[in-house]
Formats: C-alpha cells, structure tokens, sequence
C-alpha cells in the first residue's frame, strides 16, 4: 500500500475575526496547492483514494490534487480536523486493502504519522509539502520512504 501525507498549503491568518477551521489558503498557499498537485499527479502511477480533514485551508488543498489527480473516491473525514495519531492510524487500517490512499491534514500530527510510520524522529512537514510511504506491510504500519517534497523544491 502507498500511503501520501500532504500537509496544507500556507494558510492566512490576515482576517484574526475567522475561526481557525475557516481559514483560507494565502497567496503563496493558492499559488503552491496547484504546482504541487501538478507535480504530484505527474509522478504517481495508482490512483489514489482521497482524505481531507474538513477545515478550509486543508479542503482547499485537497481540492486543487482532486482537480488533476481524478482519485477513486475522494472523503472529507472530520476526525482529521485535530486529529491525533490514533485518529490517523484508524483511518489507514481501515483503508489497508486499498492500494493507495492520501490523507490531508495539518501539523504537528501529520509529521508526527510520517515520523511513527518511518520510525524516525526528524520529520517536519512544511506546508504543502508531500511525504510518500511504502507501507510494505499495512498491518504493522511501518514502511520505507519513497520521498519528501516541498514547494520549494519545484522553484
């Protein structure tokens, strides 16, 4: 199973009066989501099935890779807003038969999944980064990793 950690792009946080969940993607987030999605839908062979956490700027996000990715299915899970790592592994072990998944959250437990998953502890997802695991055995939830990419690294 390919397991795709995306973490949301560069939020805003110019409008104090909105609630954490509503906020937006910023201008270098709405600029990132779509460059990243691009490359991402350019260098993946399955098609995957797509989890978002519901709050704006990470739904945003999702929907920019649902664009040009045309998943299986694709599923906003409200556990994923605030989630912690159990929340996140529930949703994996449920989803082990599939052959890719990508799930779209925010920090600090989406790195914090990378770290569990590789067995490492230096793993800091920057927004809108991507980080693709190889979970040979989907059960264990443990696996090799296939990259890390962040927006930067496609300027």
């Amino acid at each position: 199973m390919i397991l795709t950690l995306i973490r949301h792009a560069k939020s805003s946080w110019s409008d104090l009066s909105l609630d954490d969940f509503d906020r937006p993607l910023n201008e270098r987030g709405n600029r990132d989501a779509p460059k990243m999605a691009q490359w991402f839908s350019e260098n993946t062979q399955e098609r995957p099935i797509l989890f978002s956490s519901p709050a704006n700027r990470a739904l945003s996000t999702a929907k920019c890779f649902e664009k040009v990715l045309t998943p299986i299915k694709f599923n906003i899970v409200d556990d994923l807003y605030h989630a912690n790592l159990q929340d996140y592994e529930s949703l994996i072990l449920e989803n082990n038969s599939e052959k890719h998944i990508v799930i779209f959250g925010h920090n600090p437990t989406i790195s914090q999944v990378a770290e569990e998953m590789l067995k490492t502890k230096y793993v800091n997802l920057k927004t809108c980064s991507i980080c693709q695991i190889n979970l040979v055995e989907p059960d264990t939830l443990s696996g090799e990793l296939n990259f890390i990419k962040s927006p930067k690294e496609l300027t």
